[in-house]
C-alpha cells in the first residue's frame, strides 16, 4: 500500500527570492537552498534547490529531494539509509502586471514523483500545479494565504491513475526575527480502474532563523495523515519532523 505521496507540499513550504531579505514564509518566492530533515519514524529527507530568472518578472527554480529509511513496515521505526522515494520539480513564478490584484504573484510547477513500494511495482506520478499568493490587503497584513491545486497522472500498484491535490497554506509571523508558523490541510485523491486512493493530511510547522542574516533555519513540523485505499482505511498517523535549511 502507498502510505503517502506528496506532490507539492514540502517544496512549497520553503521558497524565497535571493535578492531580498530571506523570507521563507512567502511561498511564491524562490531561493537557492539545501536542507536535511529527520522524522519520528527515523526517516531522513534531503533536498536542494537552484534558482534563476528568465526576466525581471519571472523567476524559476529546479528542486530535487529524496527520502531514505526502512522499507519493511515491521521495522518502520528502525534507522536505515534505504532509498524510499524522490521528487524532482521545476517551479516558475510570475509577478502579475497588477500588483494590487487578487493574486499579485502566481507560480506554476511540474513534478515527477517516484516511490518504492515493498512487494509491488513502484509508484510514479507526473503532476502540474499552480499556486498564488492572496493579496495581503485581504487579510490586513496579519497573515498570508496561498491556495494551491495540482493535477497528477501516473502509475500506482501497476494501475494507471489520475487525480488532484488541493492545499490551502497559511503563514503567520510570530516575531520580528522572521520566525513564522505555517499550517495547511492537504487533500490528495487519485483513481483508476482498480485503484482508488484518498489521503488527508494536516500540517503544522514552526520555522525560526538560527542566524541573524536568516541564512540558516530550524524547521519543526507536525503532520497527521490518514489514507483510504480501495475502501481500506489506515489509522491516522502523527509524525514529527525536525530539520535545518541553508539559504545561499
Amino acid at each position: 500500500m502507498v502510505r503517502k505521496i506528496c506532490v507539492l507540499g514540502a517544496f512549497l513550504c520553503t521558497n524565497a527570492y535571493a535578492e531580498e531579505v530571506i523570507d521563507p514564509s512567502d511561498l511564491t518566492k524562490v531561493y537557492t537552498q539545501a536542507a536535511v530533515f529527520v522524522n519520528s519514524d527515523a526517516d531522513i529527507r534531503t533536498a536542494g534547490m537552484m534558482t534563476g530568472a528568465w526576466s525581471e518578472n519571472i523567476q524559476f527554480a529546479g528542486f530535487i529531494e529524496a527520502n531514505w529509511g526502512e522499507l519493511n513496515s515491521d521495522k518502520a521505526d528502525k534507522f536505515s539509509l534505504d532509498y524510499k522515494s524522490s521528487r524532482t520539480q521545476y517551479f516558475q513564478v510570475h509577478a502579475m502586471g497588477d500588483q494590487q490584484g487578487i493574486f499579485p504573484r502566481v507560480g506554476l510547477s511540474f513534478d515527477y514523483i517516484h516511490q518504492k513500494v515493498p512487494n509491488a511495482k513502484d509508484a510514479q506520478l507526473l503532476s502540474v500545479g499552480t499556486i498564488g499568493v492572496l493579496n495581503p490587503t485581504y487579510t490586513n497584513g496579519k497573515f498570508m494565504l496561498f491556495p494551491n491545486i495540482a493535477y497528477a497522472v501516473g502509475d500506482i500498484s501497476g494501475e494507471q491513475v489520475d487525480g488532484v491535490m488541493l492545499n490551502l497554506f497559511a503563514t503567520i509571523p510570530v516575531s520580528d526575527s522572521g520566525a513564522f508558523i505555517q499550517a495547511w490541510p492537504e487533500y490528495f485523491s487519485v483513481s483508476g480502474d482498480n485503484v482508488n486512493l484518498n489521503s488527508m493530511t494536516y500540517n503544522l510547522m514552526l520555522n525560526a532563523p538560527l542566524k541573524q542574516d536568516r541564512t540558516q533555519w530550524l524547521m519543526t513540523k507536525l503532520e497527521y495523515n490518514s489514507i483510504d485505499m480501495n475502501g481500506f482505511k489506515a489509522d491516522g498517523e502523527l509524525t514529527l519532523e525536525v530539520g535545518v535549511k541553508w539559504f545561499f
